[in-house]
């Protein structure tokens, strides 16, 4: 039987809200990404604006997992990008200006895909489709299935 030609990982940017969701509960899509992306299935994509939101987050309001996050950013494979003046300016118009640097993060790192809770925040454009996380998981079940997989 013939193995399925190996492909690079999928590229996803993924918002501090997810990255939230996924470290505090092992249920749900959130958490599903980052396994996904700790497997290598996925190749996380955090901007650095969403790496600081969740460290002044967790501080602030869940001191006792703000280990976890350091743990979580030690032990599985991510890129952390930190978003050009180009990208922020390619960005302007399709996010709120809180989420530019986000969005900006997701275009400079060439992520086809932003996973958030917050779709409302962003519209999609300059190669990059904003989704919720049950849309992603939705999209990597399928795309299992077509492998006679799940």
């Amino acid at each position: 039987m013939a193995q399925p030609e190996r492909t690079e990982p999928l590229a996803v940017c993924v918002d501090a809200d997810v990255l939230i969701a996924g470290l505090l509960s092992r249920t749900g899509a959130s958490h599903a990404i980052l396994v996904l992306g700790e497997l290598g299935f996925l190749r996380l994509v955090l901007p650095e604006s969403a790496v600081a939101e969740v460290r002044r987050n967790l501080g602030a309001k869940l001191p006792e997992a703000a280990p976890l996050f350091e743990e979580f950013l030690r032990s599985v494979p991510h890129q952390i990008h930190r978003p050009t003046a180009h990208d922020r300016e390619r960005t302007r118009e399709l996010a709120d200006a809180k989420d530019v640097p986000i969005l900006a993060a997701a275009i400079g790192a060439e992520a086809p895909l932003l996973v958030t809770h917050n779709v409302r925040h962003f519209r999609s454009g300059q190669g990059v489709r904003v989704v919720r996380p049950r849309t992603l998981i939705e999209e990597v079940r399928a795309w299992m299935r077509s492998f006679g997989a799940g």
